[in-house]
């Protein structure tokens, strides 16, 4: 492999560690509070008693997660996609894509992450 395409890969590599990192410390462990949290961040208004409801909330729900975490940091509204292609289209294009190989089993993420690559597919249970 030639240099520039060995730094190119740590580069990205070093962005996606940076990036779960990042999910990891926003989300904490993971207790409703989390997940309330999450959705209040998201934008929505009513009020979420479970987990449960929370993961209904976010079948079609479509953000970028970098951008997410980034907009949330700054205090910036969190921008939404109107569908599942349109997500798809920016993160190819602007390579902010989460390594779903990271994403744990009881994670939010398991609903928030799109077929990136195939949209219009099923979210992973």
């Amino acid at each position: 492999m030639a240099k520039s395409k060995k730094k190119s890969k740590a580069a990205r590599d070093k962005r996606k560690e940076e990036l779960v990192s990042d999910w990891e410390e926003y989300f904490g462990s993971g207790d409703l509070s989390d997940w309330q949290r999450l959705m209040a961040d998201l934008g929505f208004t009513e009020e979420f008693t479970s987990k449960s409801q929370c993961r209904k909330a976010l079948t079609h729900v479509w953000v970028n997660i970098r951008d997410f975490l980034d907009d949330n940091r700054a205090g910036r509204e969190i921008h939404r996609f109107d569908n599942e292609t349109q997500l798809s289209q920016y993160t190819i294009n602007t390579g902010k894509i989460f390594p779903k190989k990271k994403v744990p089993k009881e994670s939010p993420l398991r609903k928030l992450l799109a077929h990136i690559f195939s949209p219009g597919g099923r979210h992973p249970k």
